[in-house]
């Protein structure tokens, strides 16, 4: 427990003071500019979900860099107003034959909340429509202000669906406190052509459609491709396809987008829209797979530590580059048996395997790269070595020397750069590292962890006045059994206290306050500003709260 009756009991750097009716040593400097805070009140029944409320405060006059008298302010926080959406809707086009119109399908409205930085929770709202007159439909929505993606989706209804009309994706919405929409689409426009394929090879139940290349989003039906009988022995066949698509975003170039079925071993390829639709037209288009003629080949691999014992493991293949087709992506989740064997049937190319430990926290995850090309026979005998996990160690003091013990420690994943939906499916995409976690015992800790960087916490027991102590970006090396060793000393903390109401300005209880900071690190694609966060309490039934917080965090 941090606590005092004097202020020479604090030493340097600190002072005695109030911290909602009790004495504790307070530090008397801080560097909280940016600060964030986040209110989470329990679920709403008016939204269906618990919100999450970004408040805009300002940090810089809530805590200056110098207070002698220490840094304990109160600040109230107040849950704005939510965001009132209404909304009218009327899609145009005709469906199923022409028995209904496209305003005759109920919709329904997903708002994908932006983060403003990275890290930050993003969330979800939906909502239904419901008729609302001739060919219309309506939706109200009660939401936290900011910026949305908003995503249309049409839903089937008893009498028609095979022929539903496409959803529409509206991206960077701004929502403000009121906000009457009215989107009265068009019919929307035809993909069409035929797609050429390889004599041998069959494309019954792929599935085509488009989607925005910025969040992968789906803006067409989604068409089954149906082959129909072979042609004849040494040619290539085409299959028809035809599609409805809204293209709402002209910043962007859609992509085109061919799944395989389920388990079946081939890649999904992506054709940019522009590239395809010559003169603007999206008629008659014509895409080919003759690239793809390639059959599947066998491989096998096993997972193995330093001694040749099997370790049970979590694999993920993606493809880095197919041959003759670098527009196509394949990945594959699947997990070794007892004896550390994988299989797959992957087209000819170059691949990245990463391995990680299922239930093992003394082995670290692996990658490994696979090249091969075109063959009958089994890619066999590859062996992935399962190294040894990091250690994160350390012993961690109070502000006056003294053994911190009880307080919970985290080793969660330092999260990298946001990337477009096409990087994310054309590259391979490295597994994060495990979230690791331990509790000081005498003041000392030792986690297992794999290679990676992760953003560190010490997280004191709620009530004992102390601050988190955080350290962003750290980095366990990925050398096999790598030690990473720790000598931490926890601060006196800086605190804000108050009262939580809510829209009404009554005192909300039972909400959780979190506090989020901006961290600038620096990165293999370059500088990246990602969110940390250091600190967490729950309001009082009364709305009452006391956050303490590390007077800076370590960059």
């Amino acid at each position: 427990m941090n606590a005092c009756d004097r202020s020479v009991e604090c030493g340097p750097g600190a002072t005695c003071a109030d911290v909602m009716g009790q004495r504790a040593c307070v530090s008397t400097s801080a560097h909280l500019d940016e600060l964030l805070l986040e209110i989470r009140p329990r679920a709403s029944r008016e939204v269906g979900a618990e919100v999450s409320h970004l408040l805009d405060i300002d940090a810089g006059s809530s805590f200056p860099p110098d207070d002698p008298g220490g840094q304990v302010h109160s600040l109230d926080l107040s849950v704005p107003p939510p965001a009132r959406v209404e909304a009218t809707l009327r899609l145009g086009g005709s469906y199923c034959e022409g028995g209904l119109t496209g305003g005759q399908f109920p919709v329904k409205a997903e708002f994908r909340r932006i983060a403003p930085v990275l890290g930050l929770p993003t969330q979800s709202y939906s909502a239904l429509s419901e008729p609302s007159g001739s060919d219309t439909q309506s939706l109200q929505l009660a939401i936290p202000a900011g910026s949305y993606h908003l995503y249309l989706i049409p839903q089937a209804r008893s009498d028609c669906r095979d022929d539903i009309p496409p959803p529409i994706f509206l991206p960077h919405q701004q929502v403000p406190e009121q906000w009457t929409l009215g989107i009265n689409a068009e019919a929307p426009a035809v993909l069409q052509g035929s797609l050429q394929v390889p004599s041998g090879m069959r494309v019954d139940g792929w599935k085509l459609d488009v989607v925005d290349p910025l969040t992968g989003s789906v803006i067409s039906q989604v068409g089954i491709l149906e082959q129909g009988a072979p042609a004849t022995s040494g040619t290539a066949s085409r299959v028809e396809f035809s599609v409805k698509f809204y293209w709402t975003d002209k910043e962007t170039i859609p992509l085109i987008r061919l799944r395989p079925k389920d388990g079946e071993p081939r890649p999904t390829v992506y054709w940019r829209l522009d590239a395809v639709a010559l003169h603007g037209s999206t008629a008659n288009l014509a895409l080919s797979l003759l690239q793809l003629d390639a059959a599947a080949r066998r491989v096998e691999g096993r997972t193995l530590d330093a001694r040749g014992y099997p370790v049970l493991s979590a694999i993920r293949i993606q493809s880095a580059n197919i041959d003759q087709a670098p527009t196509a992506a394949y990945k594959l989740d699947t997990e070794t048996d007892a004896s550390g064997l994988f299989r797959a049937d992957l087209p000819p190319g170059e691949y990245v395997v990463f391995a990680q430990p299922i239930n093992d926290t003394t082995k670290a995850k692996a990658r490994q790269s696979l090249k091969f090309g075109a063959g009958d026979d089994c890619y066999c005998g590859q062996s992935i070595l399962i190294p040894e996990a990091g250690t994160l160690r350390g012993r961690v003091q109070g502000p006056t020397g003294e053994l911190m013990d009880g307080a919970s420690v985290f080793a969660v994943p330092s999260l990298g750069e946001v990337t477009n939906y096409l990087k994310q499916v054309l590259s391979p995409e490295p597994l994060l590292p495990r979230q690791a976690s331990g509790v000081l015992r005498n003041g000392a800790f030792s986690i297992g962890a794999d290679p990676g960087e992760f953003d560190f916490s010490v997280r004191p027991t709620p009530g004992s006045a102390y601050p988190w102590l955080v350290r962003p970006r750290l980095v366990v090396p990925a050398t096999d059994a790598a030690v990473t060793d720790l000598e931490l000393a926890m601060s006196y903390p800086a605190v804000l206290q108050g009262v939580v109401r809510d829209a009404s300005g009554a005192p909300l209880g039972d909400a959780a306050v979190v506090a989020w900071l901006p961290v600038e690190s620096k990165t293999a694609q370059g500088p990246v500003t990602g969110a940390i966060q250091i600190g967490e309490t729950r309001s009082a039934p009364d709305g009452s709260y006391v956050l303490p917080l590390p007077p800076s965090a370590s960059r």
